[in-house]
């Protein structure tokens, strides 16, 4: 029997691509078919269907070449398709299964299919659909550049070692719905057309999308990082696009994300319900629409500078229900800031000098403040005139508690003027909450509540605005003043119209009878000629110890702060 002829195909290997490859040109070592001037890999387009060429043949060929123990370099392979269901790809040499530069034109199933070897498809162009589900690879797997036009599965997929994807173009639907990659992702430079989900997804190291391209957005909600999350420099289009092409969709319709027919509108980057245990760069990033990183367990820093929207809006970033929001963030354009509900750390709000002070661009309801240093950004609140909420539909117990928070966070760091602020709106709110309560504008079981409680919530809102007029809650010593020369002036005037005898003289008679009873605890109580006015006077001597009380303790609170 005749020797088998050597198969004709020769690949140029000499571009950086092959730069572990010597010389200029590979020859492939494989025998060729019968009759053929070709092994199964390297059979011309035109000839794959007649001479039996399918993709399960192409599978069980990559199985046989990887353990018999020879080279298993496939560079410019010619593929009708790839079947690897259920297959152990595992050789006795750990050389990689290399089919660079190849071309595979039908579907690649590879559902369940354990790859022991480093497996590299640099290069290639995968024209149908590529399914990767439920399978693992045990050593690093390269897609740099490849191109896959047709939809991308690897759920449930387990990456070892290294997932490169750098410079890759998905023009369909890409979808790790709950992969691990065990030691990292670099997808410096990957363009993603169609949705990227990367639901459920596990990234044990750095996720590194430098310069990625997200035309239909990003979906990693619920994702666990316990790297950084680099997203600089990165396109993020809108809106997101949730993935289609896997079994068992877990609908997103119950969830909090505001999906919609496939995509969740308004959305260009959505990052929430998961876990970072590193940092999440944004910087130089373009962002189409809103980007959430809400109800993130967040235990590194953020970076988010020269942020561009590239739609016509600005761009809000949603740090919601965040644990907890610390690092760098350029607060400079028209974007928008949403840290409601979040603990707001060691925050560098980069430009917040200069930004525009819009409360529907900076909202902090509900936050808790821990080490976060308002003293810095004294200006800008200022400019806010103090206000962590906008006009929404919180209730005044709601926003009570967001200054009660604020306060102790200030109190935390020493800012004593954001203290007195955030203490005057916390009581400002607290009054508010029993107007409602005894007025009836409630909840619906104080509406129902009896008349002896709304008297009480009567009782205590009137002492609140008492309160809040007089002293401005102990953060106004000038209101002390301010009032005290109102009731003097009230009065005055109220002797001057009842035609009193006075014991001055001149215009200003009624006014320095009024002063003097006023101040009856250190000048003595003027003489009075009847006992209407001996009243009268007695009522203003006793309120006027009461304005000199208010006036020591505001004094003596904003020294104490």
């Amino acid at each position: 029997m005749s020797e088998a002829a050597a198969c004709a195909y020769v690949h140029d290997v000499s571009g950086d691509r092959f730069d572990d490859v010597d010389g200029g040109a590979w020859a492939c070592p494989r025998d060729a078919l019968p009759d053929t001037d070709h092994c199964v890999f390297h059979q011309p387009v035109r000839a794959l269907s007649e001479r039996g060429v399918t993709a399960e043949r192409v599978g069980a060929a990559i199985v046989d070449v990887v353990e018999s123990g020879t080279e298993n370099r496939l560079f410019g392979a010619v593929c009708p398709g790839i079947d690897l269901e259920y297959a152990v790809v595992d050789g006795e040499t750990t050389h990689p299964i290399d089919l660079r530069e190849s071309w595979i034109l039908g579907d690649v199933e590879c559902h369940n299919c354990r790859f022991a070897n480093v497996v590299r498809f640099d290069g290639s162009v995968f024209e149908s659909r590529a399914a990767f589900e439920d399978g693992s690879f045990g050593a690093s797997a390269r897609f740099t550049g490849v191109e896959f036009r047709g939809p991308v599965s690897f759920n449930l997929t387990a990456f070892r070692r290294w997932a490169d994807l750098e410079d890759a173009t998905f023009r369909d639907e890409a979808v790790f719905r709950g992969a691990a990659f065990e030691k990292g992702l670099f997808g410096v430079g990957v363009t993603f057309r169609g949705a990227a989900d990367f639901m459920n997804a596990e990234f044990h190291s750095v996720a590194n999308f430098y310069e990625a391209t997200f035309e239909r957005g990003g979906l990693f909600s619920s994702a666990t990082f316990r790297g950084d999350a680099k997203f600089t420099a990165s396109e993020l289009g809108a809106p997101v696009a949730v993935g289609t092409n896997f079994v068992d969709d877990p609908s997103l319709a119950g969830s909090s994300l505001p999906y919609s027919d496939g995509a969740i509108p308004g959305t260009c980057l959505v990052l929430t319900s998961g876990v970072c245990v590193g940092d999440v760069q944004l910087a130089d990033a373009t962002a189409e629409s809103r980007i959430l990183l809400r109800d993130v367990d967040l235990r590194g820093d953020v970076e988010l500078r020269e942020l561009t929207a590239r739609g016509d809006g600005p761009v809000t970033v949603d740090f919601r229900n965040v644990d907890a929001v610390s690092g760098v963030i350029e607060v400079a354009g028209d974007h928008a800031f949403d840290f409601g509900g979040s603990v707001v750390g060691d925050v560098l709000l980069e430009g917040a000098a200069s930004a525009e002070p819009d409360l529907e661009r900076f909202r902090f309801e509900n936050a808790v403040f821990d080490g976060f240093d308002f003293g810095a950004y004294r200006s800008l609140f200022d400019r806010l005139e103090w206000r962590l909420h906008g006009d929404d539909e919180a209730t005044p117990a709601e926003r009570e508690n967001t200054y009660l928070r604020a306060k102790n966070g200030a109190v935390d760091v020493g800012e004593n003027t954001a203290a007195r602020e955030f203490h005057f709106r916390e009581m400002l709110n607290r009054g508010r909450s029993y107007r409602r309560a005894a007025f009836g504008a409630g909840d619906s079981d104080r509406r129902e509540a009896d008349g002896r409680a709304r008297l009480r919530f009567a009782r205590k809102w009137l002492s609140n605005q008492v309160l809040r007029y007089t002293c401005g809650y102990g953060e106004r010593a000038g209101r002390v003043v301010y009032a005290s020369v109102a009731v003097i002036a009230f009065y005055a005037a109220a002797y001057a119209w009842l035609g009193v005898d006075l014991t001055y003289r001149g215009p200003l008679a009624a006014l320095a009878f009024s002063f003097q009873s006023f101040n009856a605890l250190v000048l003595g109580i003027p003489e009075v000629s009847t006992p209407v006015l001996g009243v009268v006077v007695a009522s203003e001597a006793f309120i006027g110890p009461f304005f000199v009380a208010l006036f020591v303790f505001a004094i003596t609170q904003s020294v104490g702060r």
